[in-house]
């Protein structure tokens, strides 16, 4: 018992320390897939084995053998599984039929992926207000403007900015887009700040068949899982996607509902068992011969 809290302790000091900010975003594939990490979880699910065989109940029983089908699941995954990334190009359409693993290897899919009917769309932006200096505060040489603040905008187009109030007439219906600087009666300047996406999707041609990818909306085919990344934000000419392959995934979804069952049928069962103690001492015999009845 003693050696199983150790074992558990250390594996969530791992966690903790993968979740730690640092530059180059690869500490947290370090610790993760590290062979420490990897024998702890070993060691965790021989102990969970061991721990079942000393139990009767079967709630116990279903969520230890859940605990060790997830962890069987993921090694399997790390073993055997194939991830990365690759590009799409939009203008022109090219396909694309492998990508390129974190090891700097490539992987072939199998087939062939295109992608078409790229949409994005965007929050209302903000606009950044730059404020004409008096000619007592401009310096010579250098531009009589100085940043007064960011401001966001409505769907209808307009900015409200302050000392000047509401702007309108920002959208631009007819182009479809945002208008990119406007002078304002002081002769100081909105100018669009950037504009943060809301959604953007691709569509995926694959063997042809057309399955949609959007942000946390991945497609899936023949084993691969894909999912889209960025895209070019200058002239949405490309998209960016990874890919994944992970033998290991149904047996990890498999453990997890093993392990919701188990935590059912243990809660379940303690709680009739409570039920009956209750029952039972309700109708307990007192000194003298009377019974006490719930």
């Amino acid at each position: 018992m003693k050696f199983s809290i150790v074992i558990f302790c250390a594996l969530v000091f791992l966690l903790l320390t993968g979740v730690i900010p640092v530059g180059g975003g690869l500490h947290a594939t370090a610790v993760y897939y590290s062979p420490v990490m990897i024998l702890l979880l070993l060691l965790l699910s021989i102990l969970s084995v061991r721990c079942c065989l000393k139990r009767r109940s079967i709630g116990f029983y279903l969520i230890h053998l859940g605990v060790v089908v997830i962890l069987t699941g993921a090694f399997i995954g790390y073993v055997a599984g194939t991830k990365g990334v690759f590009q799409l190009s939009l203008m022109p359409q090219r396909p694309a039929g492998q990508l390129l693993t974190q090891k700097g290897g490539t992987v072939s899919f199998g087939f062939d992926v295109a992608a078409e009917d790229f949409q994005v769309k965007f929050y209302p932006p903000l606009y950044q207000l730059f404020r004409k200096l008096s000619p007592e505060e401009a310096v010579p040489g250098q531009m009589p403007y100085k940043p007064a603040g960011e401001f966001s905008t409505d769907g209808q187009g307009v900015c409200t900015v302050e000392g000047f109030g509401p702007v309108s007439n920002l959208w631009n219906e007819a182009r479809q887009e945002w208008t990119q600087r406007k002078m304002l009666p002081d002769g100081s300047i909105l100018n669009l700040a950037g504009q943060t996406p809301s959604y953007f999707g691709v569509t995926l041609l694959i063997d042809g068949k057309k399955l949609p990818v959007s942000i946390n909306h991945p497609a899936q085919y023949k084993g691969w899982r894909f999912y889209l990344m960025s895209y070019d934000q200058m002239r949405q000419s490309y998209v960016q996607l990874s890919a994944r392959r992970d033998p290991g995934r149904d047996a990890v979804i498999a453990g997890i509902w093993i392990v919701i069952i188990g935590t059912f049928v243990l809660c379940f069962r303690r709680q009739a068992g409570r039920l009956r103690y209750v029952s039972q001492a309700s109708s307990l015999p007192l000194e003298n011969g009377e019974e006490v009845t719930s």
